[in-house]
């Protein structure tokens, strides 16, 4: 009887721990720097390129994020920041403590789904915004795609600092 209430124990303990690993799995999969990017092409009938902008999205070993976008000419600027947990395997929550572009969302949690693709290096986001700023119904869902900052092999030829 005690080894039977042992393992039951032990089972449950594995089956309880399992969502929690697993949102630690996804939570280092997204931490580091992504920066936002569009699909850009000649024709309507293509998909298009994916192209950077100037945006950046830094998800942090912390549990902390920042938007921030470069003004050509200007410098950089943070346009939100806040702190995040993931939830699920497609699902995290951004408490956002302040946003620029996006002031409604100010004190209040984004929920972002999300998926990974071409080897976790493309991050494609979706949320709901219910209103706009001024208090507009727009009930519409937001899709943006990030792409992984990641350090190239070589210093590049062509880089200008």
């Amino acid at each position: 009887m005690k080894r039977c209430s042992l393992i039951l124990w032990t089972l449950l303990l594995l089956f309880v721990s399992i969502p929690t690993m697993q949102g630690q799995t996804n939570k280092k999969k997204l931490q580091g720097i992504w920066q936002m990017c569009f699909y850009v092409s000649s024709s309507p009938d293509v998909p298009g390129e994916l192209k950077p902008s100037n945006s950046f999205k830094v998800l942090t070993a912390d549990g902390k994020f920042v938007n921030m976008t470069v003004i050509p000419n200007r410098g950089a600027i943070i346009i939100g920041s806040g702190t995040y947990k993931v939830s699920s395997d497609d699902k995290y929550v951004e408490h956002v403590e302040k946003s620029l572009d996006l002031p409604q969302l100010n004190g209040t949690d984004n929920v972002l789904y999300f998926s990974l693709k071409e080897s976790d290096s493309v991050m494609i986001l979706k949320y709901y915004m219910e209103k706009d700023v001024d208090g507009n119904v727009i009930d519409t869902w937001v899709y943006e795609t990030w792409k992984r900052v990641s350090m190239p092999p070589t210093y590049p030829k062509d880089l200008v600092r």
